[in-house]
């Protein structure tokens, strides 16, 4: 009983190693949501696909890189309005005083092509947030990412 047990959990490994050496691609509410291939009620793949955004999140990506990579498409659309509830989460992960969210949302409004220019890279996306909070005399007193 134990071998066959073994030999599945490596099968399952060898199966979605793709899955768990890269950030999650997916939005980690999709079946929730219904944008997820199988709907809400999954069961077993529901909880793969958990599994997999825990590892690939604690290996090859923080949860901040697979949060922009997971809701690039909200983030992108929210910055070309200036408001939205994924900037507030922006602000508040970067550190930024309640104060400056305006000031921050703004910096991002105006840098809107050289965030996401040509590419969906949530890499870059990163770091060109953090250029643009160190770019800027407020935003660089007031946030501090932990």
């Amino acid at each position: 009983m134990k071998s066959k047990l073994i030999i599945f959990l490596f099968l399952f490994l060898i199966t979605f190693e793709s899955n768990t050496l890269a950030c999650h691609k997916g939005d980690f509410e999709s079946t929730g949501k219904n944008h997820h291939k199988w709907g809400k009620n999954v069961g077993i793949f529901q909880y793969t696909e958990n599994i997999t955004i825990s590892v690939s999140t604690t290996t090859s990506c923080d949860f901040y890189t697979a949060f922009l990579d997971s809701q690039y498409d909200f983030i992108q659309e929210q910055v070309s309005y200036g408001q939205g509830p994924h900037l507030d989460a922006l602000a508040k992960i970067n550190g930024c005083d309640e104060q400056v969210k305006t000031i921050f949302t703004q910096t991002l409004r105006v840098n809107f092509i050289d965030l996401f220019g040509n590419h969906r890279n949530s890499r870059a996306l990163r770091n060109g947030i953090e250029k643009l909070i160190d770019s800027n005399s407020s935003l660089k007193l007031s946030c501090h990412r932990v």
